[in-house]
């Protein structure tokens, strides 16, 4: 867990210019120095010697907003919903080392059949699956009409959401993830939890040192979820001017998922989808890019996300969510941010990760190319490190 990484153009993630050479040494898992300069490798005779020249470190990735124990594809979330908790973490496992693979180094996991997720962190955590390292809630708890499936826990009363969060907080949670929106049989949305129910669970999240993710594809919604002083906006899909000067004030971060239709719209030939859904996507991209460009004006915090496994999304495929959002409006080095610096603060883990400085974790990697350049970039993974051990 001892590196030398010498002659590398340096993107550290806390907002500056790129450094075009620079050297890293990692000791024992974090990185201990960064300087300019030649640097001599046999006076590190017992690190690992990685010339980076035309290469780029970064921090590794993190995808804020992920279902490890679904695979995506057109019927995922279907099978995850009917699949045993045995099979689930089988699968989840295999995607957390893909994601893992990718580059992506943290993920949050917001939300899983059984609260599988809470045991794939922790086994993560100890080395027995190779993934990112994962802040995990457990179940979604919802009020009745926001997600339509068996795998959630839904409440009724404050008092059963009092007694949902304390045995998530008991159960060792990283997070608590709660649906904000439901939808009525006209197709309006409305918000569901309500003021009382909404600042309980800030309440008892924040007072165990935890966050709150909030799913919100409504206007309604997400506003009562900004005002109760939940963390972060889940989707964010109908955020109106004054929600999202809101969410700027309080700094409630957004994570769009725009790979959710975008992945959709992508694929709707080969699924055949009718007039209809197709419709119905690129009506959800329309709403979704409007909002995005009203909270990117009001100056949201934005963390990236792609939906991965609780939509048809892949895991490990964060890079295209970044592109989507250059596409959209947001800058480059935003974009960059978005998956790093800005993902490690929603995530509760910005002191340890998320950039390149000295006593932080080394989970860096390396980039054949320049991302500053061309985003796409990221695609070409060279090395990953996770704690300084070479995964990749």
């Amino acid at each position: 867990m001892n590196l030398l990484i010498r002659n590398v153009r340096l993107i550290d993630g806390c907002g500056g210019e790129p450094v075009p050479s620079v050297n890293v040494v990692v000791e024992n898992g974090v990185i201990s120095w960064i300087g300019e300069g030649s640097v001599v490798p046999s006076a590190h005779p017992h690190y690992e010697d990685i010339n980076g020249e035309d290469l780029t470190l970064m921090p590794g990735i993190f995808d804020c907003h992920e279902h490890f124990a679904g695979d995506g594809g057109q019927n995922g979330v279907l099978v995850m919903n009917e699949d045993t908790p045995e099979t689930l973490l089988v699968k989840a496992a295999g995607n957390a080392q893909r994601a893992l693979m990718s580059g992506q180094t943290s993920a949050r996991d917001v939300g899983s059949p059984y609260g599988i997720s809470v045991t794939l962190a922790r086994q993560v955590a100890t080395g027995s699956i190779p993934g990112p390292r994962i802040t995990a809630a457990g179940q979604w708890i919802q009020a009745p009409t926001t997600w339509p499936y068996s795998m959630v826990h839904t409440i009724e009363s404050a008092e059963q959401m009092r007694r949902v969060v304390t045995d998530q907080i008991a159960q060792g949670v990283g997070l608590i993830k709660v649906g904000a929106t439901g939808v009525r049989e006209d197709g309006s949305d409305y918000a569901t939890l309500g003021p009382e129910i909404a600042g309980l669970v800030v309440e008892l999240a924040h007072g165990a040192g935890l966050k709150v993710a909030a799913h919100c594809t409504g206007f309604t919604g997400a506003a009562e979820a900004v005002e109760a002083g939940i963390d972060s906006i889940e989707h964010a899909t109908q955020i109106d001017e004054r929600t999202a000067k809101l969410m700027a004030e309080k700094g409630t971060v957004a994570v769009p998922t725009m790979s959710t239709w975008d992945y959709r719209l992508n694929a709707a030939v080969r699924w055949g989808l009718s007039k209809e859904e197709l419709d119905i996507s690129e009506a959800r991209r329309d709403a979704s890019k409007a909002s995005f460009k009203r909270m990117l004006a009001a100056g949201v915090k934005i963390a990236a996300g792609t939906d991965a496994g609780g939509s048809p999304v892949r895991h490990g495929t964060v890079v295209r969510e970044l592109e989507v959002m250059i596409d959209a409006g947001l800058g480059v080095m935003q974009a960059i941010e978005s998956a790093t610096r800005t993902a490690a603060e929603i995530t509760g883990v910005l002191d340890r990760a998320g950039t390149v400085e000295v006593g932080k974790l080394a989970d860096l990697i390396l980039i054949d190319g320049d991302p500053l350049s061309d985003i796409a970039a990221l695609r070409n993974v060279w090395a990953v490190f996770q704690g300084g051990r070479r995964i990749r």
